[in-house]
């Protein structure tokens, strides 16, 4: 019969500690009961201890694999029956530029009538026409180094679809053949239009922008001499084409590099906001004269008949701006909102690039 002692000896013989040249000296477990140790009791903590470290370290691990990991022999049929066809990312499998496979995420990415109808496409006839370089001049290092890069798609009724691609060859001695993976597909989130900043933009949103407005206009009438106030600027902008760009899915691409484009040519004291009824308010409360907001209207006038340039190609905006000015056409923030919106009215009504300030005319 094992005694507990013996138990505790084999354990300090090697298996609990590390070995040494010197057999274990049993006498020291002699005075155990002495002083009420349970020698039992210590070795069944000792070996729930040992499962313990087992079971936390595996835990921890995330994922494996042995050093030969990759001469498996994994069959793509498998991968796609039991991986691809459930995946919530789009997949299209590419055989010198024909669409051999497609899953389910990316038929919905594409909006088709079914991924059956995708299969036979020239895959470089999904790609929107403008990123048809870009595709081309990054495929072979998305293949050999798993570059991503964001390529937008279009398929039904011209509808532009924008997804980050990754890429995988595959080895075939007769054929030229890749796999094209996406990101999980997100509906798109909906804009609260009480939040304080623009989720997509990062700009104020309009309510922020009239709480600036009014107090700026209150600071404004806190000066009793009226020469000695800071002029009041504020202007609407509508994009009156953002229907075409709409339509091809690049409003949000608009928006985004337009609201980039005043923020950074603005100075910081001047409000750019996302705007309600038209697409930005800007906010110019710092100016000392009207030459000063002028100057401001000029460069704004210049941004956006720069257009927006998106991946080499230069899009045009059909624009109307109104504007109007503290003390000399209103005198409240409520009043330079109806004056402003007013201005943009007459802007419309004229030629297309039309700024009017309001009075003016």
């Amino acid at each position: 019969m094992v005694t507990d002692k013996q138990n505790m000896a084999n354990l300090l013989d090697g298996k609990g500690i590390a070995k040494s040249d010197q057999p274990a000296d049993l006498s020291i477990l002699d005075e155990a009961a002495n002083y009420n140790v349970d020698l039992a009791a210590l070795e069944a903590i000792h070996k729930k201890k040992s499962s313990e470290n087992i079971t936390t370290n595996r835990h921890q691990q995330t994922s494996a694999k042995s050093e030969d990991w990759f001469k498996l022999d994994v069959k793509l049929s498998d991968m796609i029956e039991f991986v691809f066809d459930k995946a919530d990312f789009p997949v299209f499998i590419v055989q010198d530029d024909s669409i051999i496979y497609v899953n389910r995420a990316a038929g919905a990415l594409l909006q088709c009538n079914g991924s059956s109808d995708l299969i036979g496409h020239k895959f470089f006839e999904l790609v929107y026409q403008e990123d048809w370089n870009l595709l081309a001049n990054n495929i072979a290092e998305m293949l050999t180094n798993h570059k991503e890069i964001s390529i937008r798609f279009s398929y039904n009724n011209d509808k532009i679809q924008e997804v980050n691609l990754k890429a995988i060859y595959l080895p075939d001695i007769e054929h030229f053949s890749f796999i094209i993976f996406g990101e999980k597909l997100q509906s798109k989130k909906k804009i609260v239009n009480n939040a304080l900043y623009d989720d997509d933009t990062g700009l104020p949103s309009f309510f922020l922008f009239e709480d600036r407005l009014q107090m700026a206009v209150l600071m404004a009438n806190s000066v009793k001499e009226e020469t000695n106030r800071q002029k009041i600027g504020v202007l609407a902008i509508n994009i009156d084409n953002m229907k075409d760009f709409k339509k091809l899915n690049l409003d949000d691409v608009v928006i985004k590099k337009l609201a980039d484009n005043l923020v950074f040519n603005l100075p910081k004291t001047i409000t750019v906001a996302k705007g309600l009824k038209y697409h930005f308010w800007i906010l110019l409360s710092s100016a000392h004269d009207d030459s000063e907001i002028k100057s401001y209207l000029k460069v704004i006038k210049e941004i956006l008949d720069a257009g927006i340039s998106d991946n080499f190609m230069r899009h045009d905006l059909v624009y109307s701006v109104g504007c109007s000015l503290f003390s000399k056409d209103a005198s409240s923030a409520k009043e330079l909102i109806e004056h402003t919106i007013e201005a943009v009215r007459l802007a419309q009504s004229e030629n297309h690039n039309s700024l009017v300030i309001y009075g003016d005319k």
